[in-house]
């Protein structure tokens, strides 16, 4: 009972509870439950108060006490009720901690993403395996382009600068633009020779 009180106030108490706590010489294993009673549809925005069942998901946490946090969630499905939706059932999302298919929490990936931002990816990596934080290099890049792909289009000045990059070495490249006025990116593009840039105008 004594370490559900001292984690739980590091979770959201409205969205979860916890039903147990496993500790392993490098991991610590937190078995939560939702207490959710509605969702928003991600397609369409209709809150819903429909259950359609229950799952378990299983996602990655920032480390405790430098042991690996795995969280087992058992989460709601529910039912879209908008006739017009896509959407016949969708999992819930909770608020901020945890997105919709997400394989670790939001601040674990923000965690992530700022890292390797200061360092690179593949640092990244290293660092976070020193930590009992589970992720590849691979893993990091494709984690940064998603996260640039959900930021709003960025404007651009008259002046730019592209340089190339690998998102796999010897693999998969690209090419970053970025405007000079501001040293921020404003497009990465699938490969690196003249077609890409021309074809992305």
């Amino acid at each position: 009972m004594n370490d559900l009180l001292k984690l739980d106030i590091f979770f959201p108490g409205e969205l979860l509870s916890i039903t147990s706590v496993d500790h392993e010489d490098s991991s610590i294993h937190i078995k939560m439950r939702s207490k959710t009673h509605s969702s928003k549809c991600p397609e369409c925005g209709q809150e819903t108060e429909t259950y359609h069942g229950t799952y378990l998901r299983k996602v990655q946490d920032l480390p405790i006490l430098g042991k690996t946090a795995r969280l087992h969630i058992t989460a709601h499905e529910y039912v879209c009720n908008n006739e017009s939706c896509s959407k016949v059932t969708f999992a819930e999302d909770f608020d901020g901690f945890l997105s919709y298919y997400g394989r670790m929490t939001e601040r674990c990936a923000d965690f992530i993403c700022m890292l390797a931002m200061e360092t690179s990816c593949e640092g990244c990596a290293r660092i976070c395996h020193a930590m009992n934080l589970q992720i590849s290099g691979d893993s990091v890049i494709r984690l940064l382009t998603r996260r640039y792909r959900l930021q709003p289009v960025s404007e651009c000045g008259s002046a730019i600068g592209v340089d190339d990059f690998a998102f796999k070495k010897r693999h998969t490249y690209g090419t970053i633009i970025v405007d000079q006025a501001t040293h921020r990116p404003v497009a990465i593009l699938d490969g690196r020779d003249g077609m890409t840039v021309s074809c992305n105008p």
